[in-house]
């Protein structure tokens, strides 16, 4: 809870959670800020965390290589000068001179070289992110090149965020840096006032070298397991921002609270990870994955789930990028009986079985919306607990079949890269389509026009086949209090911690 200059009544119980300052002329501004999260991080160690979410636990205590702008184009950081060469495989990095990690050591080419070696054998998205990289080598203390094994359309884009986050080499491959992060970045956690999985609490590094684009004192980012926590931290002022339903918004503006909209690059639905029926044998059938995409009725979900923002679709490519075919979305009209059909003409007219996570503490109208999907054609959802710490890594660990879930959308690359390969993070059953990797590897030798042909052939190919069944690329609905303004990213699912400012008096 925020506390105010002159409201002396109410210091007792807010200490414990907020503080604030004054600014010339008397008014009050804010330097405590407080982010509302729906699960912890995966990890502090690079390369075996998330490129979502993840963010608000890492880039307070992290450099990254590049800071992508409000655009989501790269832009220098620790990198202050980068070049390609003719093939794009490889890519020249100048560093920035006199950063220091907290704990002292020099963030040099050597200690880059480091975090790159380390990151790209992880097991997280962010490792994912880096599977091109080849060979790091060291010139001298401000210059290094990276060789890649082939060309990787994103990689720069993506090492200014979560695969391009840098820990000290000091404490790489140290068991405690999974939670306790030791970075270069404008803040430090203070293990002492955070508890793990629940509150992170960080106090800011005296001695960051661009501490201007961060005013505030103290981040504290808390997890919250269940909405109605959330919402109610932010009526009482208890958490600063958080991301929320559109109904939820119109609630919360009546409150006085601060809603914006923005595209959250992220494509929303059931999640068919066992197209190979290892758990669930009807899923390897396609006409069982179709007749569940007929079943879902997207523009009810689209208007009654999501109060219409965002875009209701069965494509799970960004409806921002040129792999998107709009005629696409026509795949797969609302159809029960037609659904029911092809479930019959796949062997399974008296439905099955379809174990899930439970997400209703978080998502209850999605999973009622998908829950009346598949009971009308006769598959039964079975809905096991979920424990929110370990949720991740259980979707990782093909624990479940299927799940209500929603994956980062932002470039072509990007989602083929961490959903469609054999190799893909977000492939927890290693399928392989022949078709799929053909194309991938098309695309990737391929720039402009070309490249993007083939990446709309992918997008056909993966909708018939119904690897996914998608309903919804949503807009994210931001909630945040009068105190603070909030600056979105281009395809960033969150708000980078720089674009949070203290309001004008």
């Amino acid at each position: 809870m925020r506390k105010l200059v002159g409201i002396a009544a109410v210091t007792a119980v807010m200490a414990l959670t907020a503080c604030t300052g004054s600014s010339p002329g008397g008014s009050t501004a804010p330097t405590e800020l407080d982010i509302a999260a729906i699960a912890p991080p995966e990890s502090f160690s690079p390369g075996n965390f998330g490129t979502g979410p993840t963010t608000q636990f890492l880039q307070p205590v992290y450099d990254s290589l590049f800071r992508n702008t409000n655009e989501g184009e790269p832009a220098e950081n620790i990198v202050t000068k980068w070049s390609y060469d003719d093939a794009r495989t490889k890519l020249s990095l100048t560093i920035r001179e006199g950063v220091k990690f907290t704990d002292g050591t020099a963030l040099d080419a050597a200690a880059v070289k480091a975090n790159l070696d380390s990151a790209r054998k992880g097991t997280g998205e962010a490792g994912g992110q880096l599977r091109f990289i080849q060979e790091v080598t060291v010139t001298d203390a401000t210059n290094l090149m990276v060789t890649l094994s082939a060309p990787d359309p994103s990689l720069v884009p993506n090492l200014g965020g979560t695969a391009g986050v840098l820990a000290s080499p000091k404490a790489l491959g140290t068991p405690e840096l999974d939670t306790t992060p030791v970075g270069s970045g404008p803040y430090i956690l203070d293990a002492a006032k955070s508890q793990t999985g629940i509150k992170y609490v960080y106090t800011r590094n005296a001695d960051y070298w661009n501490a201007k684009d961060f005013p505030f004192d103290t981040v504290e980012v808390t997890v919250f397991n269940d909405n109605n926590a959330t919402l109610n931290a932010l009526r009482a002022g208890e958490t600063d921002f958080a991301v929320v339903t559109d109904k939820d918004g119109n609630s919360l503006k009546s409150a006085g609270l601060n809603i914006q909209t923005s595209p959250a690059y992220t494509t929303s639905g059931l999640y068919l990870f066992d197209r190979k029926g290892t758990l669930v044998p009807a899923l390897a059938e396609p006409k069982v994955r179709q007749a569940i995409n007929m079943a879902l009725d997207r523009d009810a979900i689209h208007a009654k789930v999501f109060g219409g923002k965002g875009k209701a679709t069965s494509q799970v490519f960004s409806s921002t990028s040129d792999a998107f075919i709009p005629d696409l979305d026509k795949k797969y009209p609302f159809d029960v009986d037609a659904a029911k059909k092809l479930l019959a003409d796949a062997g399974y007219a008296n439905g099955f079985t379809l174990p899930m996570p439970d997400v209703s503490p978080v998502y209850p109208d999605q999973q009622a919306a998908v829950t009346e999907a598949l009971t009308a054609i006769g598959v039964t959802p079975q809905y096991q607990p979920v424990n929110g710490q370990t949720f991740i890594s259980d979707l990782l660990a093909g624990k479940y079949p299927a799940a209500i879930f929603g994956l980062n959308s932002p470039r072509p690359w990007d989602f083929a890269q961490i959903a469609l390969t054999p190799e893909s993070l977000w492939n927890p059953f290693h399928v392989s389509d022949p078709t799929v990797v053909d194309l991938i590897n098309k695309a990737q030798g391929e720039t402009g026009e070309a490249q993007t042909e083939t990446f709309r052939q992918l997008n056909t190919y993966v909708v018939d086949q119904a690897w996914f069944a998608p309903y919804i690329q949503s807009d994210n609905v931001f909630a945040s209090n009068t105190e603070i303004t909030v600056t979105p990213q281009r395809y960033s699912t969150l708000p980078p911690l720089w674009g949070f400012t203290a309001s004008k008096k």
